[in-house]
């Protein structure tokens, strides 16, 4: 590993969409890929959330299907041309078995990134 690069969970990339809500507003958004420590997603075509920034505290509706939603905070970490990283504050306690559930091997695996 490189100075240039670090070490993060596993991400796994799964179908689910995510409601983004930020300061009274809310933007539908595509999960991209999901880990322990935090989620990336795309707002769908022509949804945004004005003044979202880096270190802005969001709160996450993540819904996986018709019986299994996700809630929770969490906080950008990166901003890219359509796409928003997002590192977990809190997941409720209730819900924390059902994520490592749907992580599957993935909980417990690292990888290497470019930073």
């Amino acid at each position: 590993m490189s100075e240039s690069q670090g070490i993060r969970y596993a991400r796994k990339s799964i179908e689910a969409s995510c409601l983004l809500l930020y300061k009274g507003y809310s933007c539908l958004t595509q999960v991209m890929n999901i880990s322990a420590s935090g989620i990336l997603v795309a707002p769908l075509e022509d949804e945004h959330i004005d003044g979202l920034e880096l270190g802005s505290i969001c709160i996450l509706e993540i819904v996986v299907n018709e019986t299994f939603n996700l809630h929770v905070s969490s906080k950008v970490t990166r901003i890219a041309e359509g796409e928003i990283a997002l590192h977990y504050i809190s997941i409720p306690e209730e819900k924390q078995v059902a994520l490592w559930q749907l992580l599957g091997d993935h909980v417990h695996e690292v990888e290497v990134f470019d930073t």
